[in-house]
């Protein structure tokens, strides 16, 4: 009825609740925006993504994989490394050298982070492993392994209680194929860009806009989005995090998203992607 009233329905849009994904949606809409925010996990909005329950969102790199011809890309955003990202690690009570044929418990949170950790070991340590998934803090995940793969702010927050050797993916990634990685990109409904393109256009434009001004001006984005300012004890742990984060998706980082992509399929994780689509702009 709405739509023969030429009305149309607020544009539902999927929301990670992670410090790095402030920079997108911090000051993204003033009051009186139609659109409907739906929040969660990076694996819960994969979900909502899947099922069709919204229609754009920030969704696991790997997940454009799973479902390839149900989206189409957002060009330029994503969240990505270079280098060492802080919030994709993987603690263990010894060395990853150590690692071969022992149980590794997976953040149920995660899914592109899940499979590159995978990946690493199978061809880069040439190792074999069992994996299981668990849903606790890392201090509860360690209660079932020796090692665990924590995401997002349960990763950069996390204090053990014993010693523990911390390796970032990101960074293992970087040092074996010295290609960035990218952990998330922004996608839209195949259906609903074909029938509303101007709306993710100006959603597009908007999104952009917005993400370049909080990151030319970090220490505003700290002080207004979390209340952190420098006297602030996290203020330098999470302006060095977001500042060493990758939110455009350049040339080298769809290079590295692309042998991601090709691993995957190869460890058949995934189907094979034959080309990542954007939307025209």
């Amino acid at each position: 009825m709405a739509e023969k009233l030429g009305l149309r329905s607020k544009i539902r849009i999927g929301k990670i609740a992670y410090v790095n994904t402030a920079p997108f949606y911090y000051q993204l809409f003033d009051e009186g925006t139609r659109a409907l925010f739906k929040e969660g996990t990076p694996t819960e909005i994969n979900d909502l993504m899947a099922s069709g329950q919204i229609d754009l969102a920030p969704i696991s790199s790997l997940e454009y994989a799973l479902h390839q011809d149900q989206y189409v890309l957002l060009p330029n955003l994503c969240i990505g490394s270079r280098d060492f990202s802080r919030s994709v690690l993987l603690f263990s009570r010894e060395q990853i050298e150590g690692l071969n044929r022992t149980k590794i418990v997976l953040s149920k949170k995660s899914l592109s982070s899940a499979v590159l950790l995978k990946i690493l070991l199978k061809f880069k340590c040439r190792f074999e492993n069992e994996f299981v998934l668990g849903s606790g803090t890392p201090d509860e995940m360690l209660q079932e392994a020796s090692a665990v793969l924590a995401i997002g702010d349960d990763a950069l927050f996390y204090r053990p209680k014993e010693f523990l050797y911390k390796y970032d993916l990101s960074e293992l990634w970087w040092n074996w194929t010295e290609l960035p990685f990218c952990f998330s990109v922004w996608a839209v409904q195949r259906k609903f860009y074909k029938t509303r393109s101007a709306e993710v256009y100006e959603f597009y434009r908007r999104l952009k806009e917005t993400t370049e001004r909080n990151l030319q001006d970090l220490e505003s984005l700290l002080k207004l989005a979390f209340n952190l300012t420098v006297a602030s004890d996290q203020f330098s742990k999470v302006f060095g995090y977001l500042f060493n984060l990758n939110y455009f998706l350049d040339r080298e980082m769809k290079e590295g998203l692309e042998l991601f992509y090709r691993l995957a399929a190869r460890a058949q994780f995934t189907p094979k992607v034959e080309k990542i689509r954007f939307i025209e702009v």
